[in-house]
């Protein structure tokens, strides 16, 4: 049984503090996610840790956020969005602010783990905000610029911590983003609506009848094989870039960086393809030229200009169908947004060690030559899931 009262839905406009603050909360989230990246070698030096052991630590969060996201998120099904998120944001900061005062490997550690299972809280939530306040094309777009956090993490918070460490140190940058954190939890109070939800699983188990369709594994599916080509890209993109043009570490993650700039704005974009009617052949279409764009990144046929343009129209295609895929998601489980997000979490994590995983096995079977057959490969078969999500979603516009 669930209750039938209406939810009020609100244009972009009226909205626009909600759409903020879903942003800001998954910037946070990822923000959070790697904020190691800029001082593992500082720390480790302070810590008398090796490199290796530093990336051990940095990679400790997504171990709990990925197998935490499709357990953890459903609790916001049934016990409301605004605390669920407060809490996630609260436990991101207050990792950041206990990290600071850590002074070995285990009290890290711990740290890290307690910040993957609160990021696991964080963007499945949000997204579902985004699906209890908007409706139609107003969704796609709020999704669109909402999870726009993402790139802007990667783009504006990590640095931004790596400006800290190197004028601040490490644990004032950890503490002053802790603090933000924290900060920020208050403004959540005043800007995020306190409603309560019209349709509610009637139990745990209940959150998790959407998996009987058949559309939401080939959703999920197609999404692993975008962010498998997103691994590969993000994982092999410096070191290809070092040995294929003789650049420096610091020119290639400029050029990384340029690059990335097309995530955020296909971020931005793809909310207005959500509620087209032939949208997923739109990005069916989309997901292989990704796998081919890759494919000539990664050909090393000697051009610069080329391969960074490449690399650029990619990461802009990659993150065009990802308001769409979650649009359709949450539509799919109107009573359990929380939890069908929360699998949309993992399907990244598994996308994501797949592309790096597999990607160094091919490197070792052919060099960088062999990631483009990967990518292409992976671009078939979401091509394929897409393709056939279209055809179990026509009755549903």
């Amino acid at each position: 049984m669930v209750s039938s009262r209406k939810e009020r839905e609100f244009g972009l406009r009226e909205g626009w503090l909600i759409i903020l603050t879903c942003f800001i909360t998954i910037f946070i989230a990822y923000t959070t996610a790697f904020i190691l990246g800029p001082m593992l070698d500082v720390m480790g030096r302070d810590m008398d840790l090796s490199l290796t052991a530093m990336g051990q630590l940095a990679a400790i969060t997504f171990i709990p956020w990925g197998i935490g996201a499709p357990l953890l998120a459903p609790i916001s099904d049934r016990y409301g969005r605004k605390p669920v998120l407060i809490i996630g944001v609260v436990g991101l900061s207050l990792s950041n602010i206990a990290t600071s005062f850590a002074d070995g490997y285990l009290a890290v550690a711990v740290c890290r783990f307690i910040a993957g299972l609160s990021g696991a809280l964080v963007p499945p939530t949000g997204v579902a905000v985004i699906g209890d306040n908007f409706r139609g094309r107003a969704r796609g777009l709020a999704i669109g610029f909402a999870t726009a956090g993402v790139a802007m993490g990667l783009l504006v918070g990590v640095p931004g911590v790596a400006f800290l460490t190197d004028h601040l140190g490490w644990r004032n940058a950890l503490w002053i983003a802790g603090l933000f954190g924290v900060g920020f939890c208050f403004f959540m109070l005043r800007s995020l609506p306190s409603r309560k939800l019209s349709d509610v699983p009637t139990s745990f188990l209940a959150s998790f009848v959407w998996m009987r369709q058949g559309a939401t594994w080939l959703l999920l599916s197609g999404n692993v094989s975008e962010r498998l080509m997103t691994s590969t890209f993000l994982t092999y993109v410096s070191v290809f870039l070092m040995r294929t043009f003789d650049v420096s570490l610091s020119t290639a993650g400029s050029l990384i960086t340029a690059m990335s700039v097309g995530a955020l704005i296909g971020g931005l974009l793809g909310g207005t393809l959500a509620g087209v009617r032939r949208r997923f052949l739109v990005i069916t279409a989309l997901v292989l030229l990704q796998g081919e764009l890759l494919a000539f990144h990664f050909s090393g046929l000697g051009i610069l200009s080329l391969t960074i343009t490449a690399g650029f129209l990619f990461s802009f295609f990659s993150n065009l169908s990802r308001p769409i895929v979650m649009d359709d998601l949450i539509s799919l489980a109107p009573q359990a947004r929380g939890a069908i997000i929360g699998f949309y979490s993992t399907s990244n994590q598994v996308g994501l060690f797949l592309g790096a995983s597999l990607g160094g096995f091919a490197i070792q079977w052919g060099g960088f030559e062999a990631l483009g057959w990967l990518v292409l490969g992976a671009a078939v078969l979401g091509g394929c899931s897409y393709a056939t999500s279209a055809w179990a979603l026509r009755g549903r516009g």
